[in-house]
């Protein structure tokens, strides 16, 4: 799937973007310009799980760094099956979004910086939509779609470990 992606940065206001710049930079300074990754669900007053066109444009903008967290959220908040009214809708941007999150998270499995962050963001109740999310896309576009099968089984294995979650099986329709 090849998708043009838009950029909406500018519903956030000027003044929260400088904000951003600058929390982006000083991440960067201090891994040598490799990683960015902000996983607090506030920034500068806003509430980062609360719909708004600032949000988004704000995760947009913390997304466009590679920051996994801001991937995640951005996606779910583009799901338009999600219930919660965000300005902005749009399901091919919402895979883009959560298979891009994915794969960083499968490129930085052991990269001792994050790796720990990471599994305790996965096992957070908020991580709890983006798995639900993620498994849905693999549900439905395993079989039309090039989805990694690192992936496949790392949303098994986060799977796994919640009962309340049903675990994609290869073995499963890929037309179901």
């Amino acid at each position: 799937m090849t998708i043009k992606t838009v950029s909406f940065v500018g519903l956030a206001p000027d003044s929260l973007l400088e904000d951003a710049e600058i929390e982006i930079q000083s991440q960067l300074h201090h891994t040598d310009g490799e990683l960015f990754l902000y996983r607090k669900p506030t920034f500068k007053g806003y509430n980062l799980l609360r719909p708004s066109a600032e949000v988004q444009g704000l995760l947009q903008c913390f997304a466009s760094v590679g920051c996994v967290c801001s991937e995640y959220r951005l996606a779910y908040s583009l799901l338009p099956e999600n219930i919660d009214k965000w300005p902005l809708k749009s399901e091919d941007l919402a895979f883009y979004y959560a298979f891009r999150a994915a794969e960083a998270r499968i490129n930085l499995e052991y990269d001792e910086r994050v790796s720990d962050l990471f599994k305790a963001f996965e096992f957070s109740s908020e991580f709890t939509r983006y798995r639900y999310m993620v498994n849905d896309f693999i549900r439905q576009y395993a079989g039309s779609r090039n989805i990694s099968a690192d992936i496949i089984w790392h949303f098994n294995y986060l799977s796994e470990h919640d009962d309340k979650d049903q675990v994609f099986s290869e073995n499963m329709s890929l037309d179901s």
